[in-house]
């Protein structure tokens, strides 16, 4: 079956939850015609246990909660922010005190290690990025913690200053 008709099947689950007997035969109608069209066309080889099928359903019928701005951010954006509240990043103090795969603890501009309170608040070499991101000063705390707005900047502010972590 393809995916669009599986998600027409979920939404039809979805906007019958809690609903009358009539509004359930409906949706069984629906799912046994989107069945049947399924069933003639090539199946795909489908690895899924019988279990797995359930553990599927049951998390689609299960109330949908809000999420937290990190949670609606991209992977990417959440490796990045968790590596920094972290600590357990690729920047040179994690990297050599660690794995002692960076040859000095100290960033790139001498002052002091490269952290991610040190990059993301006092480093020189990225004061000009940092005040595209940021005008006015901010608490390392709202840029780790803050709303989707400033976890944006933050996740910005890596990207468009070259960092890695």
């Amino acid at each position: 079956m393809e995916d669009f008709r599986l998600d027409i099947l979920e939404e039809s689950l979805l906007s019958f939850r809690g609903s009358d007997s009539a509004g359930q035969w409906i949706l069984c109608e629906r799912a046994d015609e989107l069945a049947k069209e399924g069933a003639v066309e090539d199946q795909p080889e489908n690895s899924v246990s019988f279990s797995e099928q359930k553990t599927i359903i049951k998390a689609l019928m299960r109330p949908r909660t809000n999420r937290d701005d990190y949670h609606t951010m991209s992977r990417e954006q959440q490796v990045n922010l968790i590596r920094l509240r972290t600590g357990h990043n690729r920047l040179n103090a994690h990297m050599n005190r660690k794995f002692k795969l960076a040859p000095s603890p100290t960033c790139a501009c001498g002052q002091e290690d490269q952290t991610a309170e040190h990059i993301l608040q006092r480093c020189p070499l990225l004061d000009e990025e940092r005040k595209e991101v940021w005008p006015s000063p901010t608490p390392l705390q709202t840029k780790l913690y803050g709303s989707r707005q400033e976890l944006e900047k933050t996740t910005t502010f890596i990207t468009s200053a070259g960092l890695i972590v």
